[in-house]
């Protein structure tokens, strides 16, 4: 433990000492302003207006869905009816909040809440960020860990956020949209040549990383075959452990609207600082005209000690692998009066075991399925868009999921 700490720190020293040599370089380059159009453009969405900081972005979300019970499995929705009940359900509005405030010409700071489905207030990104060239930004606090696509699909105004309900990947399990941690995290972009769009970027990061909510088993073999992974359920600000989790990225853009991302994360989950985890993510998105589109391969191993109380999993490496697809079209595109109309479609596959243990090999790949949504976006005026899809989904190997269902959502975002 006393290791780790140590590599905490080390890691600190060696992101004040590259901003203090990025500082140097981008006074005689590009300055903090470079640096702060870097920020913005990572958020994914239209922030940095030229009138002066402070900004204060708002997104409006309300949502219909019509899904049945078991809709991602017994592990996902336990045994509560209002995860999933069958019924016709609107869900209240979720009301997003970024405020964004300039200290220094290079120093910025950032809070973002969300009154989360009209009832409770969740805090969501609480950072501050220095950002002294584009090469290197150094953001200390609460926000998102660098892994997956979060900053890309979270917001429903964001460009690759093509759906509502569950935009990208199931939820609790591979979860790789909106996970918020406390940590500290250096990022940046390299230009490759002059006059080009061509880039490289990085991202590192040390973060509290995820807890197994207390108490509770880790992560057990249900009877149904699917693994509770508690652990990844949470989203946590405080450290349920003294294992501090290290994740990075880096990126490369060849051209304009297209970026290809691999990403790691590593640590430990459970309060006793014993049980390993490790994420691999690879996205490739690619924008061009009236196209979006991405393309996701995820995995997360981790180690999953025996379930002592019904017997049937005997202990060992737990590997979960996932990928989809997903694309949207604009046939009209500030034509005949919309501001765009797009048609859009994703289709996902999911092995929620690749490789059981022997002892209990009948569940391997038990819990594979897959799933194809297609669906349309409507955006009759700029900041209006109303969403709507259908989904099929097929269980490949045991047990049943009920996964068909219509999804709505109505966004406005000022």
């Amino acid at each position: 433990m006393k290791k780790m700490n140590k590599l905490v720190f080390y890691c600190a020293i060696m992101f004040m000492i590259a901003g203090m040599v990025s500082n140097v370089y981008a006074a005689e380059k590009s300055g903090g302003e470079a640096g702060r159009d870097v920020v913005f453009t990572q958020k994914g969405l239209p922030y940095g207006f030229e009138a002066a900081l402070p900004e204060i972005h708002g997104f409006l979300s309300t949502q219909f869905l019509n899904l049945d019970r078991n809709v991602q499995g017994y592990y996902a929705d336990g045994t509560s009816s209002s995860v999933a009940s069958g019924e016709s359900t609107f869900l209240p509005q979720s009301f997003y909040v970024d405020i964004i405030s300039e200290i220094t010409p290079t120093v910025l700071v950032e809070c973002e809440f969300e009154l989360y489905h009209g009832s409770s207030f969740k805090p969501c990104a609480e950072r501050l960020l220095w950002h002294p060239s584009m090469e290197f930004n150094l953001s200390i606090g609460r926000q998102f860990v660098m892994l997956g696509s979060e900053e890309k699909v979270y917001y429903p105004t964001s460009t690759y956020r093509f759906f509502t309900w569950q935009p990208y990947l199931y939820e609790r399990f591979l979860r790789f949209t909106g996970w918020w941690d406390a940590g500290i995290c250096a990022t940046g972009r390299f230009w490759l040549m002059e006059d080009s769009d061509a880039f490289l970027e990085y991202g590192l990061m040390v973060s509290n990383g995820p807890g197994d909510l207390g108490s509770k088993a880790p992560s057990v073999m249900q009877s149904n075959g699917y693994v509770y992974e508690q652990f990844n359920s949470s989203r946590q600000s405080y450290d349920n452990n003294d294992n501090k989790a290290i994740s990075w990225r880096m990126g490369f853009s060849p051209f304009e609207g297209l970026l290809w991302r691999i990403e790691a994360m590593t640590g430990k989950y459970d309060t006793n600082d014993l049980y390993d985890f490790t994420y691999v993510t690879s996205e490739l998105f690619y924008s061009s005209g009236r196209l979006d589109s991405m393309i996701g391969l995820l995995q997360l191993d981790f180690d999953a000690p025996a379930d002592t109380g019904s017997g049937k999993w005997p202990g060992g490496t737990v590997t979960q692998q996932t990928y989809y697809i997903v694309a949207g079209y604009k046939v009209l595109d500030n034509e005949n009066g919309f501001n765009f109309v797009q048609p859009v479609m994703r289709y996902q596959w999911c092995n929620p075991n690749v490789d059981s243990p022997s002892a209990v090999s009948q569940y391997e790949s038990y819990g594979e399925r897959s799933s194809f949504e297609i669906g349309v976006n409507v955006s009759p005026w700029e900041h209006v868009v109303f969403k709507t899809a259908y989904r099929w989904q097929d269980t490949i190997k045991g047990g049943t999921l009920n996964g068909d269902g219509f999804t709505m959502e109505a966004v406005v975002d000022f």
